[in-house]
């Protein structure tokens, strides 16, 4: 079988991306992304990038309520984004999988410089 690639139109150097690859794994990826296609789901994961955090420190960062937060911790815990842990009588949230860091970092430089 011959991979099929790409050339990224952005990037004309070496930057090559594989088709096959990209099939193999399109359950998944599409899975994070529909994840992370809600805003305040985003920003979560923006604030946890700076390491664990409660509940409450993460509704005083993201402005909602408690309700929301647990909605939406709930969801990205069971798509398996986001873990916690107990500590004491608080939970703490954390990033599940540090891909994430790099796949933030790539949103930002690509779509956050307006």
């Amino acid at each position: 079988m011959t991979m099929r690639t790409i050339k990224a139109k952005s990037d004309l150097s070496k930057n090559e991306v594989s088709i096959d690859k990209i099939e193999g794994s399109c359950e998944r990826v599409a899975a994070i992304l529909k994840e992370l296609s809600h805003p305040q789901r985003l920003l979560i994961l923006g604030h946890l990038l700076a390491g664990s955090k409660t509940v409450t420190e993460l509704i005083e960062s993201c402005k909602v309520s408690q309700s929301q937060m647990s909605h939406f911790l709930m969801r990205m815990r069971f798509a398996g984004l986001v873990e916690a842990e107990k500590k004491g009588k608080f939970q703490y949230y954390s990033l599940s999988d540090q891909r994430l860091v790099q796949l933030m970092k790539t949103i930002q430089a690509e779509y956050c410089n307006d």
